[in-house]
């Protein structure tokens, strides 16, 4: 058997039901070599059999069955699995504190099962019961604002029968007396800085951090999982938030850009961006600079039939594609539903122009995301990488400032045809960013 091959890293991407296993090298001498991508395996996944190490294992094995034995300097982890990063989050007002634990949570790349604004009540405790969170996102009162509403939700928390981990990010005038409430209690807090220190004031970045240091002490222990610190020596992440901070590191290098990834269940779109100062000057409500929304019902397979029913009676896929397609007919049609739920996801995620009307005449107003900036749209994810048509569909999105404010009509459009931006996101904690923006330039064609 030949000696195994020195390699920078192994970053295994376990998803619902395939786990993926890509070997990098060049990575830590840049930029005296160049970063390339030596190959990727894949598997079932196997949590469901009780233990993600039998899917790790096969999926390493299909690697190196092409690339032979390989010696990894890290082995890195994105999962979706076990439930994702299931999490419940709870602020004061709608438009403010919940908004922004709303836009860290998502922002981390949770799956976001519950909101609250307000004081809990019984209803929303069996609400939090039932959704069976990984992680709780505490948050309420700006910096110097109402301190009683938090400290009486985390009293509230503590009459739940489960035991989540809790990331406090509300007024941190009392983030000491919350956590010394809900450690007597059992639950396992982290502190952050408050989500919404001042009106009209994101600082959702450190919740961000705070959450994916959370799931990672989370994920070692989920059904299923717990094997896989046997596997991975370096991060574990969520996928959908590694994809978030492959594209700020991006979009660094190449500017204002967004990222969509439709899956069978999901389509998640992802934009970094500040947008136009002249949409800024109109607009109603904060908007972090990394913004990542999810539409749970739309996707190929899981929510095909959702996504079906937007496509036109005469053109809708019959019968609807299955999981991994594998005739003409099947790729055809799935292609139809990634189009549709590109197009649709884009246009929820993108905000719009109202008009008001005042005693001094008709005003606009801007609401929401604005995109106008964003002149590069990439798509990822097996429906757009490995289906036809996927540059097509992300053009379908593209129209500037209309009613829905979108990337302009000559953005270009480009696929992560390397499949990497995932595994990217882990691996900017441990090479240098040029590095690995240097992939992601190499997969989208730059």
């Amino acid at each position: 058997m030949p000696e195994p091959r020195p390699i920078d890293a192994l970053v295994a991407e376990i998803g619902s039901t395939t786990t993926s296993m890509t070997a990098f090298d060049g990575l830590a001498a840049w930029p005296g070599t160049a970063p390339t991508l030596i190959g990727q395996g894949v598997a079932p996944t196997s949590v469901a059999e009780g233990d993600v190490g039998i899917g790790l294992a096969a999926a390493r094995a299909a690697l190196e069955a092409k690339v032979g034995p390989l010696e990894p300097g890290v082995t890195l982890a994105t999962s979706s699995a076990a439930g994702g990063l299931r999490m419940t989050v709870h602020g004061l007002t709608q438009k403010m504190t919940a908004m922004a634990a709303r836009e860290a949570a998502l922002g981390a790349g949770a799956v976001l099962k519950y909101q609250t604004a307000g004081l809990l009540r019984e209803h929303d405790l069996a609400e939090i019961e039932a959704a069976r969170p990984g992680l709780i996102l505490l948050a309420g009162g700006v910096e110097g604002g109402d301190t009683e509403t938090v400290l009486a939700n985390a009293r509230r928390l503590t009459g739940i029968t489960a035991r989540p981990i809790v990331v406090y990010g509300g007024n941190s005038a009392v983030a000491g007396e919350a956590r010394a409430v809900l450690e007597a209690a059992g639950f396992r807090v982290r502190l952050t800085s408050n989500v919404y220190p001042s009106v009209d004031e994101l600082d959702i970045v450190p919740a961000r951090h705070a959450i994916h240091d959370a799931f990672e002490e989370h994920i070692t222990h989920a059904p299923g999982m717990e094997r896989i610190g046997d596997f991975v020596t370096g991060r574990i992440l969520p996928t959908p938030g590694a994809v978030l901070v492959a594209a700020e590191a991006l979009a660094d290098a190449l500017g204002d850009l967004v990222v969509v990834d439709v899956g069978g269940a999901t389509t998640d779109i992802h934009s970094v961006t500040d947008g136009s100062p002249e949409i800024a000057a109109i607009s109603t409500e904060p908007q972090p600079h990394a913004k990542r929304t999810v539409e749970g019902d739309l996707g190929t397979f899981v929510s095909a039939e959702h996504t079906a029913a937007l496509i036109a009676e005469s053109e809708r896929p019959d019968p609807l594609p299955p999981a991994i397609p594998f005739t003409p007919a099947e790729f055809e049609a799935a292609a139809l539903l990634a189009r549709a739920a590109t197009v649709t996801a884009m246009t929820r995620h993108a905000g719009r122009l109202a008009y008001l009307y005042t005693p001094k005449g008709r005003q606009t107003v801007a609401h929401g995301r604005d995109l106008t900036a964003c002149r590069l749209v990439i798509g990822t994810g097996g429906a757009l990488v490995r289906l036809p048509g996927g540059e097509a569909a992300l053009r379908a999105t593209l129209g500037g400032p209309g009613e829905y404010l979108l990337p302009p009509a000559d953005a270009r459009v480009a696929l992560d045809r390397d499949y990497v931006f995932a595994c990217c996101g882990t691996l900017l904690a441990h090479f240098e960013a040029g590095a690995v923006v240097a992939l992601m330039r190499g997969s989208i064609g730059e």
